[in-house]
């Protein structure tokens, strides 16, 4: 990986970190990620959707908030997740923000499949 993608990547992270910070909930799938997250410095409301309540519920709970940050994993069932709260959200007048996913999956590519692998594959990175 190159120094400039890195750097991409980091740029991304304290953005997410800033939103996150002035309120804006991360929408990730489990307690992994929510500690992977941690661990990268991003701070805030981070929300895991594992839990045993219904999909639909657990996006319900987020009425009234103006953005959610939808980053669940980077394949096919996270794609699949991501859909299905990206078009719940905009029923209940959220507005999903997803680019951080978006750029991140096409950042890591191959590497990463998960938010959890992220941390992992950074630190790896960082260390070389």
């Amino acid at each position: 990986m190159t120094k400039e993608v890195l750097e991409q990547i980091n740029e991304l992270l304290v953005e997410l970190s800033e939103m996150a910070e002035e309120g804006v909930p991360i929408i990730v799938e489990g307690i992994k990620d929510v500690k992977a997250l941690k661990s990268l410095g991003v701070e805030g409301d981070i929300q895991k959707i594992s839990g045993g309540n219904s999909l639909l519920n657990f996006v319900e709970r987020l009425t009234g908030k103006r953005q959610i940050i939808v980053l669940t994993d980077f394949d096919r069932a996270g794609g699949e997740l991501a859909k299905f709260i990206i078009k719940h959200a905009k029923t209940l007048g959220i507005e999903p923000v997803t680019e951080f996913r978006d750029k991140l999956k096409l950042l890591v590519r191959k590497n990463v499949k998960d938010i959890e692998g992220l941390a992992k594959f950074l630190q790896r990175e960082r260390e070389r």
